[in-house]
């Protein structure tokens, strides 16, 4: 019998996608090999990366000027990734401080950018600000929010428009409602909470922002990526 899994952690996946998973693990449609022993330039393995990008892309509604990227290192990785090709020398990045992930991110970035607080809920974080709560230094280069803290239960009910592009962390409601493609620049999110297993990210990052960092190492630089 199947259990379902209530906690804060990996979401339980459909049966009939593990059983599929389970099935093609050993013989994937008949190629007398698993996907994941293929090349990753195979005609199989691109065919299964291409529709999963258009069905990402589909499903939260991204319009074309966004590259749909999936990523390793899980959430955590963009707090560091984001400001390594948003921001460049002698710019800064405003971050709205509400919880645990919104810290975590902040201390991140402050690795490889100048960072600047624009409200800051604590020692509590029992709300998130309104718009006209966000000072947000001139000069920034985005506003990062998380759109829910999950520790502390706390949600923007609405997305806060300071006149200056918004990079949001969506790890614990990741397509659970519209996303306000005007407004940001990058959207990022951990998928194991209602999207698949644990370790995988889905990164939506507008395109005239890729070639913001040139000099970023290959893997760190969202334009590799993008190129594939």
């Amino acid at each position: 019998m199947r259990i379902h899994n209530f906690a804060a952690g990996p979401c339980t996946l459909p049966l009939e996608v593990l059983e599929e998973a389970r099935d093609e693990f050993v013989d994937y449609h008949g190629a007398g090999a698993s996907l994941i022993e293929m090349s990753h330039r195979s005609a199989e393995y691109d065919a299964v990366h291409t529709e999963a990008l258009a069905l990402a892309r589909k499903v939260a509604g991204a319009p074309e000027g966004f590259e749909v990227l999936f990523l390793q290192g899980g959430a955590t990785l963009q707090f560091a990734m984001v400001p390594m090709n948003l921001v460049g020398a002698g710019g800064t990045a405003a971050f709205s401080i509400t919880g645990a992930w919104s810290k975590k991110a902040i201390a991140d970035a402050a690795h490889s950018a100048s960072t600047a607080v624009a409200w800051d809920g604590g020692p509590e974080y029992t709300r998130m600000p309104s718009a006209d709560e966000l000072v947000v230094p001139g000069g920034s280069r985005y506003l990062h929010i998380c759109s829910n803290e999950t520790i502390g239960g706390i949600r923007y009910p609405e997305w806060p428009d300071v006149g200056m592009p918004l990079v949001v962390d969506m790890s614990s409601e990741y397509l659970s409602r519209p996303i306000p493609w005007d407004l940001v620049d990058v959207v990022f999110g951990g998928v194991q909470k209602n999207l698949g297993p644990a370790g995988m990210t889905i990164v939506y990052v507008r395109k005239s922002v890729l070639e913001a960092a040139p000099d970023l190492a290959a893997y760190l630089s969202y334009a590799t990526h993008a190129k594939g």
